[in-house]
């Protein structure tokens, strides 16, 4: 069954097949990108890269699969996938899942067959990858854009912080699509229940008008019509920048300090603020604010530093 992050990885992989490869198998360079269907049946794998090592010459296929739960037959259907892939390809293949959740224990390499009497005969060895138990540190090592949004997975990586500097790393690489397929990752990983992260979402997206027209941001809108949602879309994506970041300041104080006083001044100084990046510094100042004092003063403050900068 598809989920929500199914496409997502799509997007990363289709993006970054070299970074990829550059994780799970050392010293692999990307020669091609194969089709994932297998003739003769319904059968799909999520990502087929044929690569080669410089040194040698040597081909190999690296087969991967990423999934959001425990599967218990996982082991065997990457079995299947690796045998399709060797049989119609002519090449060695070497098998991965990445797990993005945690659900318990999953099935480890190798898989084992034995028939009565304890005979081994199989051995099928394979790579697990679990995000869930990785750190973001990890993946800073690695030093490879295009897998970085999995730092949003990990352990205690689910903050602002981690997701702009997936965000930021993604857009200092031009990596223009799947900056936009991380928006989705981060947002699922916050779930609904964070919604005052949500709306910082909402307005870094909304700084970076050009992901709207990258075919995965296209692919989401048209989704969500056909699915019955442009409205709620509409009034997340395509409010008016200036509304947008009002609501999104307005909302951070009262979250954050719920003081009837200062949510008052805030509503106050909002509505007469229609600078777009006066109001884009006071989010980044009020965001990492400790006290509401601290955002008092900032509240009261920011016409001053508009005269100062003029």
């Amino acid at each position: 069954m598809a989920t929500p992050y199914d496409d997502t990885f799509k997007i990363f992989i289709s993006e970054n097949a070299q970074d990829f490869l550059s994780w799970l198998v050392k010293g692999a360079q990307i020669k091609e990108k194969l089709l994932t269907e297998f003739e003769g049946r319904d059968l799909r794998a999520d990502a087929l890269l044929q690569a080669v090592f410089p040194d040698t010459g040597e081909e190999l296929l690296v087969q991967i699969e990423c999934q959001t739960e425990k599967d218990p037959i996982m082991p065997e259907r990457l079995l299947e996938y690796h045998l399709r892939a060797r049989l119609e390809h002519k090449r060695p293949v070497y098998s991965c899942v990445i797990y993005l959740l945690e659900d318990g224990n999953v099935q480890q390499s190798p898989l084992r067959w034995e028939i009565p009497g304890g005979q081994e005969i199989l051995q099928f060895h394979y790579q697990v990858i679990e995000v869930r138990k990785m750190t973001p540190g990890e993946f800073r090592q690695l030093g490879l854009p295009g897998i970085q949004p999995f730092m949003i997975l990990t352990k205690g990586g689910a903050t602002r912080e981690i997701a702009d500097e997936i965000f930021t790393s993604l857009e200092r690489a031009g990596k223009i699509d799947s900056s936009a397929a991380a928006y989705n990752l981060v947002s699922l990983a916050f779930g609904k229940d964070r919604v005052v992260d949500q709306e910082w979402l909402t307005w870094r997206f909304k700084m970076h008008e050009i992901l709207r027209e990258t075919p995965f941001y296209q692919e989401m809108t048209r989704e969500a019509r056909e699915e019955g949602l442009e409205k709620g879309l509409e009034k997340g994506m395509q409010k008016g920048r200036l509304q947008t970041l009002r609501d999104i300041l307005f909302n951070f104080v009262q979250t954050r300090f719920p003081d009837p006083k200062l949510t008052h001044l805030a509503q106050s100084q909002i509505a007469i603020i229609d600078d777009p990046e006066v109001l884009e510094n006071l989010i980044l100042k009020v965001g990492p604010a400790q006290t509401a004092e601290e955002v008092q003063r900032y509240l009261l403050d920011w016409r001053d530093n508009v005269e100062q900068e003029d």
